[in-house]
């Protein structure tokens, strides 16, 4: 996930990831972590707004993003998918403010989780 977002451009602070969190600095972008936290979450994907070092913004506004891995790989998410989230998330931080491409990421969002249920149901 880290690499796709590196080949699209983001800054990531400590050049990677160690874990399962990615941490953008959206600077680069001419954006805000609060507009990049709000727009995602309109288009249905969950991210939070984060400092970075040397921060230039308060913390309730924040020059970073913060994503986690954890709900994506419980549902089983492999390589092609988190290609397909970073395509997404890049999809809105382009035009955040755009109604239609958010709509449109979040039905595109809902495909994806359809596919990948996070609970298999079976009635006896």
């Amino acid at each position: 996930m880290a690499e796709a977002f590196r080949t699209r451009g983001y800054d990531l602070v400590s050049g990677g990831t160690d874990n399962h969190l990615v941490l953008i600095d959206l600077r680069n972008k001419g954006l805000t972590g609060k507009v990049a936290e709000e727009a995602l979450d309109a288009a249905g994907i969950t991210a939070n707004k984060n400092m970075v070092p040397f921060d230039t913004e308060s913390p309730f506004v924040t020059s970073g993003l913060r994503l986690g891995t954890p709900a994506m790989t419980t549902r089983g998410f492999g390589p092609d998918e988190f290609e397909a989230v970073v395509a997404l998330i890049d999809r809105v931080l382009q035009a955040p403010h755009d109604d239609a491409t958010r709509a449109d990421v979040r039905a595109d969002v809902r495909a994806l989780c359809d596919r990948f249920p996070l609970y298999d149901f079976v009635v006896a």
